[in-house]
């Protein structure tokens, strides 16, 4: 009997390990906030390939759905300002992914926390009918925090004739909001653009780069390991049937079927299989594939808690996420771990 009560209590942790830890369902004080994950390709890899006009049968079902906080796949103003001052741990990551706050910066004569901190403030007493300039300036404090999409939002809330570069607004903010790369983005094309639509003020950066630290001192035989596992990728059927998606949007509702495919029940499972899947059962003796894996999961926790801390104050509410189409089964499956919130199929609101 003893043996039989030790195997049982063994056996416990591996049946429950995908049960959340207060069930499946758990008594919540009011309604549960509503967590949609949008998945996307990167729009910038598009850009004179696809037109941005392409957008609106996405955007008008994400806009029927009145999100009531949007976040978007950037990291935010206080990340980028930790890794520039501590390059010796964290490297080229903030060349790599984070945009220059500085010439925003000197000239509104403030830091990067001061800016985020005047802005803020300013948010906590925003009138419901703010004037164009009190937009200005807020969105010239976004840009000096380095908070771009909510600058964004700020600018597209503003009548078109009131986009001038007045009230504090530079022509390096000007440049910036006007798009004057001509580069697509979903965080400023769909979430800024969603945001602005429902009356938002703002979107909320939630990506985390700290964990890619752990390549600072790898093994130098990791990058070609990783480079010739993704060209084994690449040649793999889920991929080729990626590429030929991507081919075939060639205007506004193709595009929007291709996003209602990538978002379907399961149609990441596949692409996640060979590449994460792939990496943690790989065999070379180093186990490169595992710290990738690692790697990978350590990331995803770090922007699912960016969301659930950005959700806090808003119990209740529901989220719109816009991020890369690889992160939406770790987003979803740790998403409905948490104690009060219920996962949104996307293809329910993209409809068929």
């Amino acid at each position: 009997m003893l043996l039989v009560a030790m195997m049982l209590s063994l056996s416990f942790p591996a049946a429950a390990q995908y049960t959340p830890p207060l069930g499946a369902n758990p008594q919540v004080g009011g309604p549960r906030t509503q967590m949609l994950t949008l998945a996307s390709t990167h729009l910038s890899g598009h850009s004179g390939k696809w037109s941005p006009a392409w957008l609106e049968p996405l955007l008008r079902p994400l806009v029927a759905w009145r999100p009531q906080l949007v976040t978007i796949e950037q990291l935010s103003g206080s990340q980028c300002e930790s890794m520039r001052g501590n390059p010796v741990v964290f490297g080229e990551i903030f060349e790599t992914y984070c945009r220059d706050a500085t010439p925003f910066q000197r000239a509104l004569r403030m830091s990067q926390p001061q800016a985020g901190r005047e802005a803020e403030r300013l948010l906590a007493s925003w009138p419901a009918r703010p004037t164009p300039a009190q937009r200005r300036q807020l969105a010239m404090l976004f840009l000096a925090a380095g908070d771009f999409g909510s600058a964004m939002v700020q600018w597209l809330r503003l009548p078109a004739a009131e986009r001038v570069a007045v009230d504090g607004l530079t022509e390096d903010a000007l440049k910036f909001l006007t798009r004057s790369n001509g580069r697509m983005n979903e965080s400023y094309d769909v979430a800024a653009v969603v945001a602005a639509r429902v009356g938002l003020e703002r979107v909320h950066a939630i990506d985390d780069h700290t964990s890619d630290g752990i390549f600072q001192d790898v093994d130098p035989g990791y990058g070609p390991w990783q480079q010739a596992r993704f060209d084994r990728l690449r040649g793999s059927q889920a991929l080729a049937r990626l590429e030929s998606a991507e081919a075939a949007v060639r205007d506004g509702q193709s595009l929007l079927a291709y996003y209602r495919a990538m978002n379907a029940a399961h149609a990441l499972d596949a692409q996640a299989g060979l590449d994460f899947g792939g990496a943690f059962a790989d065999g070379h003796p180093e186990r490169f594939g595992r710290l990738y894996g690692a790697w990978w999961e350590t990331r995803n926790l770090r922007m699912v808690a960016n969301i659930r801390e950005a959700t806090a104050l808003h119990p209740g509410a529901r989220v719109l996420n816009i991020v890369g189409a690889s992160h939406k089964p770790w987003f979803d499956q740790w998403a409905r771990q948490m104690g009060d919130v219920e996962v949104v199929a996307a293809d329910e609101i993209l409809g068929d």
